[in-house]
């Protein structure tokens, strides 16, 4: 009967760990290459039995890193709790220019350059407002105004540093993306969601929308926050997420909170993440809405910005 395994030192469970750490515990080189070990890299390994977490990942792969090493793109984003596509599968590392570039390994992707680093959680990570910047290289607009909400909301940097910060850069890739993108930025916003529906309504030639007003009646008492809304126009829009569908109590809150609006003349749009997979079709459907609306409260639309004249 072959000999039972021996279990893996508990200091390297749950955990990604280097060869020199395995080492230090008396775990072979040898023994690095058998079964209860699964490799993430030349030199990072885990307890191929535990799941290991990508926060673990991370922490594995700079303890190997040079120390000038910090967190880039992506995984900045990530590891600041920004709305992020990234799925863990590459951490993304960045070292100043002049300093030794790690290799590139399976897991990691290093890259030259980066502006200022802080530590977050005992991590070096490009700074948020840099990490903004970074994200435009990317070419993809919904993560990046996702990104710049959720930093200005969350008040990690403010406008005017992201602005400092995509001023000041040039030549970079994606900062023709950065500069369009920046002075769109609002805080206050609800979801990543509404971060898209607001960038795809002014892609599709929609005037920029106000961001969570808060909506009175005529005498001044409180109506409403809506998501987004055109107010001289009385028109509000919506979005719904699954939290609105699946809880019983936020349902009947926003059915009262619509009926509400338009028992005060507003009109409202309730959007969903079908319609945003049409972005022409719901513009097309909230010109028609803001027309109409115009009309009913005798404003003149200019046809071209459709913004109210007067």
């Amino acid at each position: 009967m072959p000999p039972r395994p021996q279990p893996i030192p508990p200091e390297l469970v749950a955990r990604a760990f280097s060869t020199d750490d395995a080492a230090r515990v008396g775990v072979t080189k040898r023994r690095l290459q058998g079964r209860q070990i699964r490799s993430l890299g030349r030199s990072l390994h885990c307890d191929a039995s535990a799941p290991v977490s990508w926060e673990a990942e991370v922490r594995g792969w700079m303890s190997i890193l040079p120390d000038k090493a910090a967190l880039y793109g992506r995984s900045a984003a990530r590891w600041w709790g920004m709305p992020t596509s990234d799925d863990g599968a590459v951490v993304h590392v960045v070292v100043r220019q002049g300093a030794i570039k790690p290799r590139k390994r399976p897991g990691l992707q290093p890259h030259s350059g980066g502006g200022p680093v802080t530590v977050v959680r005992g991590i070096r990570v490009t700074t948020p407002a840099h990490t903004f910047l970074d994200l435009a290289a990317d070419g993809d607009p919904h993560l990046l105004i996702m990104a710049g909400d959720d930093i200005v909301g969350r008040n990690l940097a403010t406008l005017e540093e992201i602005y400092d910060v995509v001023h000041e850069a040039t030549g970079r890739r994606g900062i023709v993306l950065a500069r369009q993108v920046a002075p769109l930025l609002r805080t206050g916003v609800g979801s990543p969601m509404e971060s898209i529906l607001r960038w795809q309504m002014l892609e599709h030639g929609l005037p920029c929308p106000v961001v969570n007003p808060e909506v009175y009646d005529d005498v001044r008492g409180w109506l409403a926050r809506p998501d987004l809304a055109y107010p001289e126009l009385k028109l509000a829009i919506q979005y719904e997420g699954d939290v609105h569908r699946a809880s019983r109590k936020r349902w009947q809150q926003d059915i009262v909170r619509d009926e509400v609006m338009r028992d005060h003349g507003w009109e409202v749009i309730r959007v969903t993440a079908a319609q945003l997979r049409r972005p022409w079709q719901l513009c097309q459907l909230i010109r028609r809405r803001m027309r109409a609306q115009a009309q009913r409260l005798g404003l003149v639309l200019d046809p071209v910005s459709l913004t109210v004249v007067g």
